[in-house]
């Protein structure tokens, strides 16, 4: 044996000469050792003046006679440098962290995280590692004031990181509160840790709080017949010329439009689909400014284009409610033309949903009732015909006034046929509209006696 083994001490050999050489190499190796101070751990470059008391930790990366000697340790000893691989349990104070060290067999790790910097691993009663550098393991953590109050602070790189608290059952995520992708507050579950479902969301820039998957707060739809099942027209899909009418509100884009509906699945093919938003309607004087979102479920077979005015966007393909918001610009006055058309390809979605505010909440239809009154503000055709018959003297006339089911948006048009008339002057049957909820059918006999007329097809249109 020729040196000790802890400490790699050279020993003096049996008739050795000038004993006092290796002797005073074993004290000098003992003075430096034994409460080990070194300058750094951290400089890759020996200095250019070296003392005796110079003692470095030699990091990865080390250059010159470092090199090649990560994690040793480095001591200037008369003149020159001599290198000691550290045994598991040597310790060292490094004096550029203020920060006591000790040597783990595999790294350097900080013995007792006194300083600013900290330990770079850390575990109590657990075991940390390069993604998750604090772990405690324990029935309860306490952080508790130290003066008057306490902050737990969660810090991210840029907007679109996350900060958050993650609740886990099994490592598996059940619940997660944080900045998600952005700067807005969300609050979502998961099930089984891979689907997860918002709850709630509250906008970073105006404070406002939506709750997306709660149907009594989903915000309202400014569309009518958003999932095409009113058709008073009775439209059986096909081509659609530009402006005309097919299911109810909606009509084609000025190149027309091709489309047809397969129980709730809208399928668009070719050309825009087109809805006037009349802001009178939502008590509203313009929807100029705000931020409205445009939300589709099932949107498949391609992109979909949308504008709101004068804005535009698009909605990828995907499953579930998928969404753009877009704020209408100041000069998008009046009733807002919302037009959807196919990016590429025909398209196929569901449930169509326009709403105030920045987040796609989940739909919720009105009750189908409601849903025709309000598409009757603009287009009401009765399910029936109406029919006169009476006996008058010649040149008098029978009349019936029509109750219109819904207040229109303005004065209606009207539009109808007649048949199966007896007795009936020029210019009779006829329907006038007296308002925009009321008006009135009459039949003029041409001779004294019976005089019929049935009126059928009738249409009032009120449309934008």
């Amino acid at each position: 044996m020729t040196a000790t083994p802890r400490l790699s001490l050279p020993l003096l050999a049996a008739g050795q000469a000038q004993k006092h050489v290796t002797h005073n190499d074993a004290l000098t190796r003992l003075d430096a050792l034994v409460h080990l101070t070194v300058d750094s751990r951290s400089q890759t470059v020996p200095p250019a003046v070296p003392t005796e008391l110079s003692a470095f930790i030699i990091p990865p990366g080390a250059t010159g006679v470092f090199s090649g000697r990560t994690d040793q340790i480095a001591l200037f000893e008369d003149g020159g440098w001599i290198f000691l691989t550290p045994r598991p349990g040597w310790q060292a104070w490094v004096s550029d962290e203020s920060e006591h060290h000790l040597w783990t067999g595999a790294e350097w790790r900080r013995d007792s995280p006194l300083s600013s910097l900290g330990a770079s691993l850390w575990g109590v009663n657990g075991t940390a590692d390069v993604t998750t550098r604090f772990v405690v393991q324990a029935p309860a953590s306490l952080f508790n004031h130290d003066g008057a109050g306490h902050q737990l602070k969660l810090n991210k790189a840029a907007a679109g990181e996350t900060a958050s608290l993650l609740f886990q059952d099994g490592y598996s995520g059940r619940a997660e509160i944080g900045l998600a992708g952005d700067d807005d507050l969300h609050c979502k579950v998961s099930a089984d840790g891979s689907a997860w479902a918002e709850a709630l969301v509250i906008e970073a820039a105006t404070g406002e709080v939506s709750l997306p998957k709660t149907p009594w707060a989903s915000g309202g739809n400014l569309l009518l017949n958003g999932d095409c099942q009113i058709n008073q027209r009775g439209f059986v899909g096909g081509a659609l010329a530009a402006g005309i009418y097919g299911f109810d509100r909606w009509k084609a884009g000025p190149a027309g439009a091709t489309l047809s509906v397969a129980g709730y699945d809208l399928t668009l093919s070719a050309g825009a689909l087109v809805q006037p938003v009349e802001p009178a309607l939502w008590g509203l004087s313009s929807f100029a400014g705000l931020p409205l979102t445009l939300s589709v479920e099932g949107l498949s077979g391609g992109a979909l284009s949308v504008s709101v005015g004068s804005v535009s966007g698009s909605i990828a393909a995907g499953t579930g409610r998928r969404s753009v918001t877009l704020t209408p610009a100041v000069g998008d006055t009046g009733a807002l033309p919302v037009r959807l058309s196919p990016a590429g390809p025909a398209v196929t979605l569901r449930r169509i949903k326009l709403e105030i505010g920045r987040r796609a909440s989940a739909w919720v239809a009105r009750p189908a009732t409601l849903e025709e009154l309000l598409c009757a503000r603009y287009f009401w055709r009765p399910e029936s015909s109406l029919a006169l018959d009476a006996y008058q003297a010649a040149g008098g006339a029978v009349a019936q006034p029509l109750i219109l089911p819904a207040r229109m948006r303005a004065t209606p048009s009207a539009a109808f046929a007649v048949s199966g008339t007896v007795n009936v002057a020029g210019g009779s049957p006829a329907l006038a509209v007296l308002s925009r909820r009321e008006a009135r059918v009459s039949v003029t006999a041409s001779a004294a006696g019976r005089v019929q007329a049935t009126f059928g097809s009738i249409a009032f249109d009120a449309e934008l």
